[in-house]
C-alpha cells in the first residue's frame, strides 16, 4: 500500500514499525529520523495541496492532531482515503500504534513498539520515583508572539494533551492542565502562582535553539524564581510534541534535568 504520512509523529512510527517503504511522501516537517529527509517533501502543513499529494499516488495518507484537522476535513472532502489520528494521551497514542498496525498489517510490530515504550516509560518512572522531591515544572509549546494582524501580543501556551503525563513519567509535577486537555494560552499571574522550580521551552518547530531569552526577557517574567535560578531548559520539541516513541527520550531529558537540579 502506499501512504503518504503528513505528520512528522506519523512518519517516525513508520519507520519505528519498519514500514518506511511505504511511504511515497512526507510533510514538510517530517526529519527524523535522516533517512526521512529523502523522502518528497509537501509543504505548508496544515494547507497542503490536494493536487500536489494526489501526484504522488497514495492509496492511504494520515494526517495527525488537531492542527491538521481541517486538512483531514479537505481531503475526506476530495474523496481522498484519509486516517485522522488525535491521541491526546499516553494511552492513546499506544492506540493509535496500534490502528497503523492493524491497517498496514503490521500488528505485531506495532505490539513490539507499544511495548517497547511503556519498557522505556518504566525505566524512567523507577529512577524518578528515587528524587528527592517532586519539581513543578511548566512547560511552554507557544512562545508568546505578535498577532500578524493587530501587532498585538498573543499570550504564550502551556503543553497540554500528553505533555503533563510524560512530565509526570519523569518525576515531576506539571502545570496545573489536564492530561489530554489541549494546550492553552496562558498568563504570567497563572504561571507566577505555579511558583515552578524549572522552566522547560519546547516550541513548536523551533528545535533545540530555541532563544530562551524570549521567555525571561518578557515583561515580569523576570520575577519567576525559575528564572531567577537560572533553571530554564531548552527541549527539542520533536520530543516532546510529537505523539510517538521519542516521548520516552523528552521524559528521560527532564528527569535528568530534575536530578541535576535536586542534587
Amino acid at each position: 500500500m502506499r501512504v503518504a504520512s503528513l505528520s512528522p509523529a506519523v512518519t517516525e512510527i513508520f519507520f519505528s514499525l519498519g514500514l518506511q517503504k511505504r511511504i511515497v511522501c512526507t510533510d514538510q516537517f517530517s526529519d527524523f529520523p535522516e533517512e526521512a529527509k529523502k523522502l518528497p517533501h509537501l509543504r505548508d502543513h496544515q494547507k497542503i495541496s490536494v493536487e500536489e499529494l494526489l501526484q504522488q499516488k497514495p492509496e492511504l495518507v494520515f494526517t495527525s492532531t488537531v492542527i491538521q484537522e481541517g486538512l483531514s476535513k479537505k481531503l475526506k472532502a476530495a474523496d481522498v482515503s484519509c486516517i485522522h489520528l488525535d491521541p491526546r494521551t499516553v494511552h492513546a497514542i499506544y492506540e493509535s500504534i496500534r490502528q497503523i498496525g492493524m491497517l498496514l498489517r503490521a500488528d505485531r510490530a506495532a505490539e513490539k513498539l507499544v511495548l517497547s515504550m511503556q519498557q522505556g516509560f518504566n525505566a524512567v518512572k523507577k529512577k524518578s520515583a528515587l528524587l528527592p522531591s517532586r519539581p513543578r515544572v511548566y512547560v511552554e509549546e507557544w512562545p508568546a508572539i505578535a498577532d500578524a494582524q493587530s501587532g498585538r501580543l498573543r499570550p504564550p501556551m502551556v503543553s497540554g494533551n500528553w505533555v503533563p503525563e510524560v512530565v509526570r513519567i519523569a518525576g515531576c509535577d506539571p502545570f496545573p492542565i489536564a492530561a489530554g486537555a489541549l494546550s492553552r494560552a496562558v498568563t504570567l499571574e497563572e504561571v507566577l502562582a505555579f511558583d515552578p522550580d524549572m522552566i522547560v521551552i519546547s516550541w513548536c518547530g523551533a528545535g533545540a535553539i530555541a532563544d530562551p531569552s524570549l521567555l525571561t526577557g518578557r515583561e515580569g517574567w523576570g520575577d519567576l524564581r525559575a528564572v531567577q535560578e537560572r533553571h530554564v531548559r531548552v527541549l527539542d520539541d520533536s520530543l516532546l510534541n510529537r505523539p510517538g516513541p521519542r516521548l520516552v527520550d523528552g521524559a528521560q531529558r527532564i528527569y535528568a534535568w530534575a536530578f541535576e537540579m535536586l542534587h
